[in-house]
């Protein structure tokens, strides 16, 4: 599950994550209310976060919290930011540089509030690399503003992202 932008609104997350068919393997929390977070009750489930431009005051152990972190998925590589650092409301060019920088197949971003899915093809070449995979840059929106989230399901090579809003 994928969330991002809750502004206080930590009862949408506990909402979002109670309606979901199945159990998630994990939680990715892309920043602008990471206090929020202490208030999932996630029963195991494993919390991923990084902090936004709104978390700047967090005081807590930064290891819990940095301002962008890559974790191993299966085979792929997620790159995960609140994307404020990288100018993202006007354009994603700095963070897919960053993420091919990297060595990430997938980002995860937050920041605009809107939900977004875009796929750079393998064979592409960004910022003079020829990316040898493709490249799935991905939004889940803002659940504290309009309830939106995302998932990510991976099995194999294969990656399904999807979007979804409660109420």
């Amino acid at each position: 599950m994928i969330l991002s932008d809750s502004h206080g609104n930590a009862a949408r997350m506990q909402t979002a994550l109670k309606l979901q068919p199945t159990a998630p393997l994990g939680v990715f929390y892309l920043g602008d209310g990471f206090r929020d977070t202490q208030y999932l009750e996630l029963n195991g489930i494993p919390l991923y976060a990084v902090k936004g431009n709104c978390d700047l005051f967090y005081v807590g152990n930064a290891e819990d919290c940095p301002e962008e972190r890559i974790v191993q998925i299966g085979s792929h590589r997620a790159l995960l930011t609140h994307g404020a650092r990288y100018g993202v409301k006007s354009g994603l060019g700095g963070l897919i540089a960053s993420a091919v920088r990297q060595d990430a197949d997938i980002v995860l971003y937050g920041h605009t509030h809107v939900p977004k899915l875009d796929a750079i093809q393998e064979g592409s070449e960004v910022g003079g690399v020829v990316i040898k995979r493709p490249l799935y840059v991905f939004n889940p929106g803002s659940i504290g503003q309009d309830g939106s989230f995302g998932t990510l399901t991976v099995q194999g090579k294969n990656v399904l992202f999807g979007h979804g809003r409660i109420q």
